[in-house]
């Protein structure tokens, strides 16, 4: 039995050490799971939250914008409070937590273009970008990212 409690720990701190923080210190926010949260984009105008997710894309100019899988076909646009801090632009398929400010918005065909450029999409490609979109947002205070 001891050496299992000294195993656990040792992954505690192990996990721990692998983790990067960017913006507020959000580490002992109540995590809800992806399933919740799909669900209350469906039912609530604005709500904090904080969950753990999979990266899907990151803005490749300066990480100012991430996108993460929530489940069921469904992203979450990430910005950053205030343009207060960036992400990596590597971390594409990694997990992280995010905690912040969470709702729809209709995005312009002018700002789908411009994150399309971000991305790195050809000229062409973002000239086919011709209708707003609604999308889930997400105004992240912290992230916590998952090396």
């Amino acid at each position: 039995m001891k050496y299992v409690v000294v195993f656990f720990l040792f992954n505690i701190t192990l996990a721990f050490s692998q983790t990067k923080t960017f913006g507020e210190d959000i580490a002992n926010q109540k995590i809800i799971s992806t399933v919740q949260v799909a669900g209350l984009y469906s039912s609530t105008e604005k709500f904090n939250t904080s969950f753990k997710a999979k990266v899907t894309d990151v803005c490749q100019v300066k990480g100012c914008w991430m996108k993460l899988d929530i489940g069921n076909d469904n992203q979450v646009m990430v910005n950053f409070k205030d343009y207060g801090f960036f992400v990596p632009k590597d971390i594409k398929g990694k997990e992280v937590i995010v905690s912040g400010e969470a709702y729809v918005r209709n995005i312009s065909v002018e700002e789908l273009r411009h994150y399309a450029r971000d991305r790195g999409e050809s000229e062409s490609s973002i000239q086919e970008i011709n209708d707003p979109k609604e999308i889930l947002s997400l105004k992240a205070n912290g992230v916590i990212l998952f090396n």
